[in-house]
Parts: structure tokens; C-alpha cells; sequence
């Protein structure tokens, strides 16, 4: 296969798992590669650990600003800016507006209640008979945690994960995600007015009081917010824990290693996103003319990062196509790098961590019925559905 016959956009390359093949020829033969796109004036698909952190670390000259889709604005719409599609210094600001609500220590003070959910899924998960662990435990996990954190009623938290699956969905047209955006942002714009009058000690009262220039913040700011709240809180956790319990059953060695030795959990979570990296890339705009590898970029143009190629970086991580429970050092870029590093990444760490914890005080074994179903996504690396057997103790 030649560089040119690599189609990005394919999702079949990803659900058919052929993803990383392409990944390692690119790498090797077109770490720079312009790759062309139907309704568009192409992007560089860069491929290397070294280019996608350069990216990463420069937002001045890799603008996130108008848009992190490759399709312009595809999720995002046109609205006021979010802490995602934005630059420092505007960038910094919005992201100080909440960063308090996702610290390590919020993530540490909620280990209960996290707890409190895996254990109350588990309940409900049946033992000795096949079921979709996707759908029973992997889904609804990140989804009470997110909205508990942001003050979101029980009874509301499913329309969440539907506004969060549509407006992410590489298939949902663009009137199908612009009618789930509407209804994400009319929720929230109420929920907003109830926590300005009746505070609490949550995230969505923390965005709802928070002043930007000694301003409240607007309905277009907080709209932006909610949303990247919504998708990223719910859907990046998801595939990280369905993604790391799929392979840790397809090397059995290291499932019983980990059982033995769960020490080793917070560095077998760490492998986890780098393994299924669940945001694949993120792309970004040229602000000024340059160069990448010696390839001339101009400025205007699409670049690419896949942070799902240099997560496998043979130039950067030893065996990169082995899962290793206790790889150290893993500088894995799936929570991203620099100025947009991942706000939520204590929290993910945490839910995968104790699911874990919580699995081994339980369960003997895990059975893999089969392979897990891959979302159909050039953006996300998740399973839409993996069925598994359970064995209590």
C-alpha cells in the first residue's frame, strides 16, 4: 500500500481496525502528508510523536480557533468560542473559569460517590451470562459522574449522553447535530438560571456565578462550555475503560498480572489511554507560513495532529504495539499536551482507577464473547458495544 491509497476519512479503516497500519506507513514514508478531502481544501496528516507534540505545544502558530473538526465547525457550530476551539489568551481565561471544579482534589473528594456508582452498576450487570458492557456500564459510568459534578438531575442525565453520541457522530447530518445542539444549550440555559438563584456546590453554579472581565459570563460562553462538558465528560471515559477491559481480556497474562499486583492500576490506566487513545486527533489552523519535516505549510491550511499514530511512535515508546500494565515512562499524549491539555483528565483517571478496583474485589474473570464494535468514527476510537461474561468470586 502506497501513502496515497490511505483514506483518513474512511471510517471502515477504523472499524475494520486497520487504523494503525496505515498510521505506520505513514509515519515511515509521509509523516507530513497532505491528504486530500472531498468537500474541502485538504489537511496534513501528521503522524509522528515529534510533529504532533510541536503542534500541541505551539498555539500561536497552530490555531485551535476555527475549529477542531476537520469538517469547519461540524460539532461546534457558530457560536461564541468554548475553552476547545479557542486560543490562549481567550483560551487561558475560560479554562481558569471551571479548572477549580476538575482538580485532582475534586477528583479525590468524589472517590466515593464514584465508587458508590461502579458498585450500583454492578448491581445491575448480571453474572455468569453475556451482556453488552458498553451499554450496562461503560456508558452509563462517565454519565452520572459528569453530571453529577455539574449539578444535573438524575432523571435528565440519558437525554445528556444523546445530545453528547449526536453532536460527536461523524454520520449525524448537520441539522441532526444543530436541533441536538439547540436542545443541550435550551437545558442548560435553564438549569443556569436555577443555580444563579439557588447556588450549590457544582460545576454548572461554578460556570453560572463565574465573571469573565468582571462580567457573568453569557449564554453563548456557557453554551460553548456545557457542550465540550457534555461530549468530552462523557464519551472520552467511556472508550477509555471499554477499550482497556477489551484488551486486558485479550491478554489474559496481563489481566491475572494486574489482579495480582493492583499497585499497578494507575500505570495500567495510563496505558489504557495511550492504547485506545480515544480522541484520535484534533486538528488545527495554520496561522502563519512554515515548515513541519520539510514540508512547506501555508498559512490558512488544515494540519492534523493524530494523536492515535504517535501514541504507537516507534521513535518514542519501546514495543508500541504491545499493551504493558507497567510501562514506564509513557508519555502518551491522549489526554493531549501543552495549553489544551485535557481538564478532565484526574476525573477519567479516577472512574478508570476505582471500575478497576472495584472489578477485581468482585469478579474472578471476564470473558470476551467477541471482539468489540467499533464506533463508526474518523474523530473517536470507542466501541459501540463489547459483549462480556462476568464470574463473581
Amino acid at each position: 500500500m502506497r501513502p496515497t491509497e490511505i483514506d483518513l476519512l474512511d471510517v471502515s479503516l477504523f472499524t475494520e481496525r486497520r487504523e494503525q497500519a496505515a498510521f505506520r506507513l505513514l509515519r515511515d514514508e509521509a509523516p507530513v502528508y497532505l491528504h486530500p478531502e472531498p468537500s474541502g481544501p485538504g489537511f496534513y496528516a501528521l503522524t509522528r510523536y515529534e510533529h504532533v507534540s510541536q503542534v500541541l505545544r505551539d498555539t500561536q502558530k497552530f490555531s485551535s480557533a476555527q475549529g477542531t473538526q476537520i469538517v469547519d465547525r461540524r460539532a461546534e457550530g457558530h457560536g461564541h468560542p468554548s475553552v476547545h476551539n479557542s486560543d490562549p489568551p481567550l483560551h487561558t481565561h475560560l479554562r481558569n473559569v471551571a479548572i477549580a471544579g476538575l482538580r485532582k482534589k475534586v477528583a479525590e473528594d468524589m472517590e466515593d460517590r464514584i465508587r458508590q456508582v461502579v458498585r450500583t452498576l454492578f448491581n445491575a450487570a448480571p453474572t455468569g451470562e453475556p451482556f453488552d458492557f458498553v451499554e450496562q456500564v461503560a456508558l452509563p459510568l462517565p454519565m452520572i459522574v459528569i453530571a453529577d459534578l455539574l449539578g444535573v438531575p438524575e432523571v435528565d442525565q440519558r437525554r445528556m449522553v444523546v445530545w453528547a453520541n449526536t453532536m460527536s457522530d461523524s454520520h449525524a447530518s448537520a441539522e441532526v447535530q444543530g436541533a441536538a445542539r439547540h436542545e443541550l444549550f435550551e437545558y442548560f440555559r435553564t438549569l443556569v438560571r436555577l443555580k444563579r438563584s439557588e447556588p450549590a456546590d457544582d460545576l454548572a453554579t461554578l460556570l453560572a456565578t463565574a465573571r469573565l472581565d468582571g462580567e457573568l459570563l453569557t449564554d453563548g460562553q456557557l453554551d460553548a462550555y456545557f457542550m465540550v462538558l457534555t461530549v468530552a465528560g462523557n464519551e472520552t471515559t467511556r472508550f477509555l475503560v471499554s477499550g482497556g477491559l477489551e484488551q486486558l481480556c485479550r491478554q489474559p497474562e496481563e489481566f491475572a498480572r494486574l489482579r495480582g499486583n493492583q499497585q499497578l492500576i494507575p500505570l495500567a490506566v495510563e496505558e489504557m489511554v495511550r492504547w485506545v487513545t480515544p480522541v484520535m486527533q484534533m486538528r488545527r489552523t495554520v496561522t502563519e507560513d512554515c515548515e513541519i519535516d520539510g514540508v512547506e505549510i501555508r498559512r490558512g491550511a488544515k494540519v492534523v495532529p493524530y494523536f492515535a499514530s504517535a501514541n504507537r511512535d516507534e521513535r518514542q515508546f519501546a514495543n508500541p504495539d504491545r499493551f504493558l500494565i507497567d510501562r514506564q515512562p509513557n508519555p502518551h499524549l491522549g489526554f493531549g499536551q501543552g495549553a489544551h491539555f485535557c481538564m478532565g483528565a484526574h476525573i477519567a483517571r479516577a472512574e478508570a482507577r476505582i471500575f478497576f478496583e472495584e472489578y477485581f474485589a468482585r469478579y474472578k474473570h471476564c470473558e470476551l464473547q467477541q471482539l468489540g464494535e467499533r464506533l463508526p468514527s474518523y474523530w473517536f476510537a470507542g466501541l459501540s458495544r463489547l459483549v462480556v461474561e462476568w464470574h463473581a468470586h
